[in-house]
């Protein structure tokens, strides 16, 4: 059943924010996933550009200061249109939020704690790189932290392109492999964070 607007019954088009025939802006449903705030396709391979560009038009057409003299539930349609799109754009922009995003629409929590505990090749990965990073930061070793950085750099990037091959088709068939993926580019993200405060801490010495 398509939706149609609350005012005018017109049927509504994607987003389903605002209607076209009258203007009337609509009311937040809690089913409506992120795909549906920014009116995208549900897919992994998003194209970034096109998700900025449309979440900023939606941003100017239903901000609540163009609301503001408007009658309670439309001020509170536009603060909720808002909030979400907000939260559309800081979710599908960052390739790891986006991942965790369409496989917790699966119903597969990747990254709770109990699943990363129950990981040793990442938990040994961590150990690794963690005892690396130290060691150079005690050794104020600059070229090889710029080394490290690198090498990190580049296994996010490998572990960004394998998830867009197993996120390619929803839903995902092979979750357990994503899920791990995930995992590991959960660690890569704080790790490079780790390092940029490491490099700071050397550089205020």
């Amino acid at each position: 059943m398509a939706d149609v607007c609350i005012q005018c019954g017109a049927e509504l088009n994607a987003p389903p924010a605002l209607c076209h025939s009258c203007g009337a802006i609509q009311p937040f449903r809690a089913e409506l996933s992120l795909f549906d705030v920014v009116g995208l396709p549900e897919s992994y391979d998003l194209n970034l550009q096109e998700l900025r560009s449309q979440v900023l038009q939606l941003q100017k057409i239903l901000h609540p200061d163009r609301f503001a003299q408007a009658e309670a539930a439309t001020r509170r349609f536009s603060l909720e249109w808002s909030t979400r799109l907000n939260e559309a754009l800081a979710v599908l922009r960052d390739p790891l939020k986006r991942a965790d995003y369409l496989l917790q629409r699966q119903g597969i929590d990747a990254l709770g704690e109990q699943v990363k505990v129950a990981d040793p090749s990442l938990l040994m990965t961590q150990m690794m790189y963690r005892e690396r990073l130290e060691d150079l930061l005690a050794a104020r070793d600059q070229n090889g932290l710029d080394q490290l950085r690198g090498e990190v750099e580049d296994a996010s990037s490998k572990a960004v392109n394998k998830l867009h091959i197993l996120l390619k088709n929803l839903p995902c068939e092979q979750v357990d492999e994503a899920g791990s993926v995930l995992r590991e580019l959960q660690f890569l993200d704080k790790l490079l964070g780790e390092i940029e405060r490491g490099e700071e801490s050397l550089q205020n010495l």
